[in-house]
């Protein structure tokens, strides 16, 4: 009977004899199993030490910023409007950080450009009605404002409508100068005295006539110094201070 802890006998409990009932025995001829931790073998490769195993951090999108910041500026929001719908697309599905900022770019920087176009607009439309005392004509219908007494601004009005003032002459100040009329001081030309003895000898007996007793003058230069060479205009309000109803000047 042989001995089953017998170190010399290779096959085990059963002798080594093929016909056995036990076959080969008990023992596995092939070793142990292969075990799968990360200690060896095949291992899972997809474990925490993978370089896939994290995303890298996203970054912020430069564009959408830098249209953020000049969507603020006064003068170069629609640049940053553009810049805002660029950069709504390059975060478009968080592939990059800074969306808020496209959003606030492209809104801000539409409602910049508008408000800038009206103020250009309204800007535009104020500067073409100043009637320039160079390009000034005789029949001109305007609205009067003053400062101080010492500088107006005249505004062309439909003469149509209700309206401050006409102008009566248009010239130069060498024309004014000439008259025997004229005061030696520069400084009283404007005076409402030296006014009417100036625009009442330059004016078209016609006009004069026309625009009728009812009316003050008052002598405009370009500067408060002219040169003989520059322009010069007179025109005519309401002495009680209400504005005309109809033009009187053909």
């Amino acid at each position: 009977m042989s001995n089953p802890y017998d170190p010399n006998n290779p096959y085990g409990q059963s002798g080594g004899n093929e016909g056995s009932s036990g076959g080969y025995g008990q023992s596995n001829p092939y070793g142990g199993p292969i075990p799968s931790g990360g200690g060896g073998g095949y291992g899972d490769p997809y474990g925490q030490s993978s370089p896939y195993g994290n995303e890298m951090p996203k970054k912020t999108d430069a564009v959408s910023i830098v249209g953020f910041v000049l969507s603020l500026t006064c003068c170069l929001s629609l640049i940053g409007a553009i810049l805002g719908f660029v950069g709504l697309s390059r975060t478009k599905g968080g592939r990059r950080k800074g969306r808020w900022a496209a959003i606030s770019a492209a809104i801000i920087g539409v409602i910049g450009t508008l408000v800038g176009a009206a103020l250009v607009a309204v800007f535009v439309i104020f500067a073409q009605s100043v009637i320039d005392v160079e390009e000034a004509k005789v029949g001109e219908c305007a609205s009067v404002s003053s400062d101080d007494g010492n500088s107006v601004l005249l505004r062309e009005k439909d003469c149509s409508e209700d309206h401050d003032a006409e102008i009566v002459w248009v010239g130069d100040v060498g024309d004014v100068k000439s008259l025997d009329v004229a005061p030696t001081n520069p400084d009283d030309f404007t005076d409402s005295g030296a006014s009417f003895l100036i625009c009442t000898n330059l004016m078209d007996p016609a006009d004069l006539e026309a625009i009728g007793d009812d009316v003050e003058y008052q002598y405009v230069t370009t500067d408060e110094n002219p040169s003989d060479s520059d322009a010069a205009l007179c025109y005519a309000e309401r002495d009680n201070g209400d504005e005309f109803t109809e033009k009187r000047l053909p």
